[in-house]
């Protein structure tokens, strides 16, 4: 295993050492009869370069030392579960005589940080048995969701249920003792994106992006009519080049709340202000027109609503329509633990605010998954649904298209 230390107030997680063996049997008596079995184990793990030979599979396991005494008391570990498909499983374990004192907590905190921060994972899971009341509190405090139930191999040579829960990497960990209620400052919708508008082009067009920005414009029609278009969180209007190569005679009406991403829209596209109607105001107050566009686009922004609050939006959309108008939307979708994991997340953001926070006051990303996007349109009034992409936004997204 590589030569990795990690630190916390009380604990220092660090490579198994020889002198560990006995303390290792003690902890972890059911899989070691004897030191030298324990021996044993720990030159295996202190072998392998954070992969096992066998199967090239994450294997990063750390003893968990007390700083006070320097006595090992535990093991963590993250590591690919053939059991779970591959996923990678956070793992963790303290001695008898050290439970109950919140070491568990810190050390498994420690080792989400590195394998976010540090080894680059994306998602963590754990298994828990039911009967496990202190590591499901411990898997709880550190944000992981449930997932029901998966049955898996047991230590013992034997299939168990146990109860899955997951975690998704969400935000920037800045320490091994990371703390849920400090990640995350509410910034106005606005002013996130006035600040961050002068690289807002580069970030979305980078990594694949602009592949996303062709798969919506190929949603388009082919045609020179004019059609009337509707951009609702228009931005800086990156989408407005690819939906004119298809739709050569659109006008676009561009709704967008951040003055400055408006600004930009109007540099990038200076031979083009006279198929552009610019409006400021946020597109869930703004009152829409109604029966006025062939087409309503929104491209990754729903995300920042609530279920409740999008539907609203979806509503005014539909009205704005005309009879065989449609609506076409490219946004950042999850699974259900994720958007579990979203909600949570958002209660922890607001939660300093003084009174519920207005729809869309806040940039604060609120996924949903891909049926509930469906469902939401549908209950919106719309004809008909369908998934005309699934795979935008490193398939974490998708294109919608509604019909009136």
């Amino acid at each position: 295993m590589e030569c990795v230390k990690i630190e916390t107030s009380r604990l220092i997680l660090r490579p198994f050492t020889e002198s560990d063996a006995a303390a290792v049997k003690c902890f972890a008596e059911s899989e070691f009869e004897t030191e030298a079995d324990a021996l044993k184990w720990i030159h295996w793990i202190n072998e392998m370069p954070g992969k096992r030979p066998d199967t090239n599979r994450l294997l990063i396991m750390f003893a968990i030392e007390l700083k006070q005494t320097s006595e090992c008391i535990g093991r963590a570990y993250i590591h690919s579960k053939i059991e779970l498909n591959g996923e990678v499983e956070i793992g963790y374990g303290i001695s008898n005589k050290r439970r109950n004192m919140g070491y568990a907590t810190e050390a498994a905190k420690a080792a989400v940080w590195f394998a976010f921060e540090r080894a680059g994972q994306d998602a963590l899971s754990a298994i828990v048995k039911p009967e496990n009341a202190a590591s499901r509190r411990v898997i709880e405090k550190l944000g992981f969701v449930s997932g029901g139930v998966r049955t898996v191999l047991d230590d013992d040579g034997k299939y168990f249920d146990f109860d899955y829960f997951r975690l998704y990497h969400t935000d920037c960990l800045p320490s091994p003792e990371w703390d849920v209620h400090s990640l995350y400052k509410p910034e106005l919708m606005g002013a996130f994106f006035d600040i961050r508008s002068n690289g807002y082009n580069d970030k979305m067009l980078s990594g694949g992006g602009v592949e996303d920005y062709i798969k919506l414009g190929a949603c388009f029609p082919k045609t020179d009519r004019s059609l009337n278009i509707l951009d609702v969180g228009c931005g800086t209007g990156i989408e407005l080049d690819y939906i004119w190569a298809q739709a050569t005679n659109a006008h676009i009406a561009c709704v967008d709340v951040s003055r400055g991403m408006l600004d930009l829209l109007l540099k990038n596209h200076s031979g083009s202000h006279d198929r552009i109607t610019i409006v400021e105001a946020s597109y869930i107050d703004w009152t829409y027109p109604e029966n006025v566009y062939d087409i309503v686009v929104s491209n990754m922004t729903m995300h920042h609503l609530w279920p409740d609050e999008k539907i609203e939006v979806y509503r005014k959309i539909h009205s704005a329509l005309k009879p065989d108008g449609r609506y076409v939307e490219g946004d950042f979708v999850v699974d259900a633990i994720a958007a579990k994991q979203y909600q949570r997340r958002y209660e922890i953001i607001t939660a300093n605010l003084t009174g519920k926070a207005e729809p869309g006051k806040y940039h604060i990303d609120i996924p949903c998954t891909i049926e509930t996007q469906i469902e939401l349109l549908r209950d919106a009034g719309f004809s008909s649904v369908e998934v005309l992409r699934d795979n935008i936004n490193h398939g974490n997204g998708a294109i919608l298209q509604a019909r009136k």
